[in-house]
């Protein structure tokens, strides 16, 4: 197997791991205190962990990174398509939970038709990725307002863990445009280190939760 295959294979376990973690203990915490951003982080990131976990089957079953795999290779493009439909909408949960933070109840939901998908996996991939970027700016956005108002104290650690989920997806929006392993590598690195401090927001806020 590819030293690249298996990098990505090992990252893509730790993540899916770390996100199902998160996932954990963002519901505890948020069955505490009843915060749509927590509950919203719980659910996005248990989707999360799923879709990392089947991108490393992909990788493991077909010794490809997902921007290597071969279009004809129904298995590999089945299971790509749905690691990506998931991320997809993984973050447009969190972006709503955000939503609904910053402006209340006036947002239940957000668009979420996505019109013209390209018919195979390469157009598609870049499509997501694109969609995800675009999810993530709103989540970091709407995290600065949240922790400028008077009535929110959102944790540093949170936008950080954020902010470098959005340079991560960046990073893997390039390389599925110029196919490049390197970059995908490099991306889902630092997406791993965005899933590590997010998990530390959330273990600390479980932790100062009065119980």
């Amino acid at each position: 197997m590819p030293a690249g295959t298996v990098i990505t294979f090992s990252l893509d376990i730790l993540s899916a791991i770390v996100a199902l973690l998160t996932s954990y203990y963002a519901y505890r915490s948020n069955r505490l205190v009843g915060n749509s951003v927590l509950g919203a982080i719980s659910v996005g990131f248990m989707l999360l962990g799923i879709g990392l976990a089947v991108d490393a089957g992909t990788s493991l079953v077909t010794g490809k990174l997902l921007v290597e795999v071969p279009m004809d290779r129904a298995l590999a493009v089945l299971a790509s398509f749905s690691y990506l439909t998931i991320q997809m909408v993984a973050y447009l949960v969190i972006a709503v939970g955000y939503g609904r933070a910053t402006y209340g109840s006036a947002v239940v939901a957000a668009p979420a038709v996505f019109a013209g998908w390209a018919a195979n996996l390469y157009g598609f991939s870049v499509l997501s990725y694109f969609v995800v970027l675009v999810l993530l700016a709103f989540v970091v956005f709407q995290g600065f307002l949240l922790r400028s108002g008077k009535s929110h104290g959102m944790s540093s650690i949170l936008l950080l863990a954020f902010s470098l989920i959005l340079v991560a997806h960046l990073v893997l929006l390039i390389s599925v445009l110029t196919l490049g392993a390197g970059l995908y590598l490099a991306g889902i690195g630092v997406q791993f280190l965005g899933f590590l401090a997010l998990l530390v927001f959330v273990v600390r806020s479980e932790v100062v939760v009065p119980r």
